[in-house]
C-alpha cells in the first residue's frame, strides 16, 4: 500500500510540474529567444575573444531584411539588438571597424598581425577567433 501511495504522489508531482511548465529546459526558451531575433536571418560572422583578465565574449552578425543584427554574450548574459558598423582610425593601432551595438557597447574590430582583436572604448583588447555558425547556434541553445 505504501508503495503505491509514493507512486501515486510522484505521478501527481509529475503531472502538476508538467502543467505549471517547471519541467520546460533553458535550452527551449533560449532557442525561441534566437528564433524570435534571427529566425530567417543570414549569418554574417562571429567571434569568440578572450582578454587578459580572462573574460569572455562572443559576437555573432546576422542581416535580416536590411536589417543588422548582432548576438552578444559576455559569459554570464546574452542579448539581440541592432548594430551599425563604421570605419575609424585608433592611435597606435590604425585603421579599425567599429560596430556600436544598440543600448549596449562599442566594438572595434582590427588584425593584430593574424590574430582579430576586438577593443572596447575602454581600451579592453579581446584575442578573438572566428566562429562558424553552427558553434554560435551550440552557445546560444545553452544561454
Amino acid at each position: 500500500m505504501g508503495k503505491f501511495i509514493k507512486i501515486l504522489a510522484g505521478i501527481v508531482l509529475a503531472l502538476s510540474m508538467a502543467l505549471s511548465g517547471n519541467l520546460m529546459s533553458t535550452n527551449v526558451l533560449a532557442a525561441n529567444d534566437a528564433a524570435l531575433y534571427i529566425s530567417g536571418a543570414r549569418f554574417l560572422t562571429a567571434l569568440h575573444g578572450q582578454a587578459d583578465d580572462n573574460s569572455e565574449i562572443v559576437v555573432a552578425l546576422y542581416e535580416k531584411n536590411g536589417e543588422d543584427i548582432a548576438y552578444i554574450n559576455d559569459g554570464i548574459s546574452h542579448v539581440y539588438t541592432d548594430y551599425t558598423q563604421s570605419n575609424t582610425t585608433i592611435n597606435g593601432i590604425g585603421a579599425v571597424e567599429r560596430y556600436a551595438f544598440e543600448g549596449t557597447l562599442v566594438l572595434n574590430f582590427f588584425m593584430a598581425g593574424d590574430i582579430p582583436c576586438l577593443m572596447t572604448d575602454e581600451g579592453k583588447i579581446y584575442a578573438c577567433e572566428y566562429l562558424n555558425n553552427y558553434y554560435v547556434t551550440q552557445i546560444q541553445n545553452q544561454d
